[in-house]
């Protein structure tokens, strides 16, 4: 593989760093750049997006998309990490709490919440990281941060272990969610176990696990890389005509008269701007005045790939 420019849909395993993930990747994959997508905590598996090459150019356009989470919740203790690893700090009998009792606490975090960010957390709070200060034992203030739950669905209980799916907005910190509705049941909580399902477009039904991207396959690996016009499959995008790659080239907005053929996809702000062949020439946002049948009156060009 020369010159690679796309997104791997890799499938996290347990036990390891998303850093661990893209250093394993670039021993195999030959490319001067290379980054991730959405930190996964050592205890979580699941979709963990791979930028390559040009691809790492559009991180910041994957990076705030709603992410859905097969979780599950462990009742009966709090730790100081909010999750499974940390020590024990209070314990409780969480044998008396029912599944509709689990429901009724859970309804409370549907919608626009407020959380504090764990101290275990690789949150920045005057250019230090929170877990830098919590190994040394240090505990700072941190303020509340808004995020959103959009859906909190029950799947299971099983004694202490409550598994549900969420879908949440970014920054949404799992662990906090499990700690807290764990606290409002009076019975404390943690989070066991942790599987991403979902990060924007990219599932884990057709992700690819990292044990699978070696030397000896890489004909499969080939097989999955996804394009960078594929990658923002939940941009809205604007096909050009040959005349606007000159415009793009000088940072210029593109009219309606630049684009060939228009594709809305569920009102999104961002375009992705290609050429007739098909190829990602940039990365906009329509703006302006509707025109002309399209929904906007110019698109301003944010990224450049030509």
């Amino acid at each position: 593989m020369k010159n690679i420019d796309g997104f791997l849909n890799i499938q996290k395993p347990e036990g390891i760093t998303s850093a661990q993930v893209v250093r394993d990747i670039k021993r195999v994959v030959k490319t001067k750049k290379i980054g991730y997508i959405g930190t996964l905590d050592p205890i979580a598996e699941g979709v963990l997006v791979i930028a390559l090459g040009r691809a790492t150019r559009l991180i910041q356009f994957l990076e705030k998309v709603d992410k859905i989470y097969d979780t599950q919740l462990t009742l009966g203790a709090e730790t100081d990490t909010q999750d499974r690893t940390g020590k024990i700090l209070n314990e409780a009998d969480p044998s008396l709490i029912t599944e509709e009792m689990f429901k009724n606490a859970a309804l409370k975090y549907v919608g626009e919440i407020e959380q504090i960010p764990p101290m275990f957390s690789a949150k920045k709070i005057d250019g230090k990281r929170l877990y830098d200060l919590a190994r040394q034992g240090i505990s700072v203030e941190r303020k509340p941060v808004k995020v959103s739950v959009r859906e909190l669905e029950f799947i299971s209980k099983n004694g202490p272990e409550i598994r549900f799916k969420a879908t949440v907005s970014t920054g949404a910190y799992m662990r906090t969610l499990c700690h807290d509705i764990g606290a409002d049941l009076g019975v404390y909580g943690h989070l066991s176990s942790l599987t991403r399902l979902k990060s924007g477009s990219f599932g884990v039904e057709d992700s690819l696990p990292l044990a699978k991207v070696t030397l000896e396959n890489m004909d499969e690996v080939e097989k999955n890389l996804i394009s960078l016009s594929g990658g923002l499959k939940n941009m809205s995008k604007a096909v050009v005509i040959a005349h606007a790659v000159e415009r793009l080239k000088n940072g210029m907005a593109l009219g309606v008269s630049d684009i060939f053929r228009y594709e809305n996809e569920n009102g999104a702000n961002y375009v992705k701007i290609v050429g007739k062949d098909g190829s990602l020439l940039g990365v906009g946002v329509a703006e302006g005045v509707p025109i002309a049948g399209f929904p906007f009156g110019s698109i301003q060009p944010k990224r450049v790939l030509v």
